[in-house]
């Protein structure tokens, strides 16, 4: 009973995605045209940050079905219409028109996607046990702006279970020169020199035999 359910939430998760793509390229096409796209990105990424992390329970109400629509309308004029921007208040009252404000976090990461996109640049995700020294920051940047001829995004990131060194991830790819993966390689190394060793005396006591 449970493969229908998980096939299910396949579909959902690719139509939300969906759906959060045209929300997200619409308010970036707005915001592209009024020269306002970085602010807008922020404003969104602020909702998400200081709002919805800092208090969960705004988030359950902007996406309960029982409270309404016209209920939420109000909640969003209050706290928004004088804090946030013209063009960022209409997108909410948008959302919120058409059911829609349950998807804010998969629109942020598809706008935030779509605003790299358009401005050339690339995230690139730097794992550290320490913080990233300045040097190595720099040499990161200048590296990829020779490979992919794209600005960089550098996100630092803490870790200390990574004991030393640093892993990069760019989209799909990564690179893992951190002390915990040379340690697990030494380890799955060790590991397969015992099975050798264990299997070459089985063979040869087998041969004696």
């Amino acid at each position: 009973m449970s493969e229908p359910v998980k096939i299910e939430q396949e579909v959902w998760d690719v139509s939300a995605h969906r759906i959060a793509r045209v929300y997200a390229e619409s308010l970036l096409n707005v915001a592209q045209k009024q020269g306002k796209m970085e602010a807008v990105l922020d404003e969104l990424n602020s909702l998400v940050r200081d709002v919805f992390d800092q208090d969960p329970r705004t988030e359950i109400l902007f996406s309960s079905a029982a409270i309404g629509r016209k209920s939420r309308a109000v909640a969003l004029e209050k706290y928004f219409k004088t804090r946030a921007s013209e063009t960022f208040f209409k997108f909410l009252l948008v959302l919120n028109d058409h059911e829609r404000l349950d998807l804010i976090r998969a629109i942020l990461t598809e706008a935030r996607e779509e605003y790299e996109e358009r401005t050339h640049r690339l995230r690139v995700l730097v794992y550290t046990a320490v913080p990233l020294a300045a040097d190595q920051k720099q040499r990161i940047e200048n590296r990829v702006r020779d490979r992919f001829h794209l600005e960089p995004i550098l996100v630092s990131i803490q870790d200390p279970a990574l004991l030393g060194g640093l892993k990069i991830r760019i989209g799909d790819r990564q690179y893992d020169g951190t002390v915990r993966a040379r340690l697990e390689q030494f380890r799955q190394q060790l590991i397969a020199s015992s099975s050798h060793e264990i299997q070459s005396g089985r063979d040869r006591f087998s041969t004696a035999s």
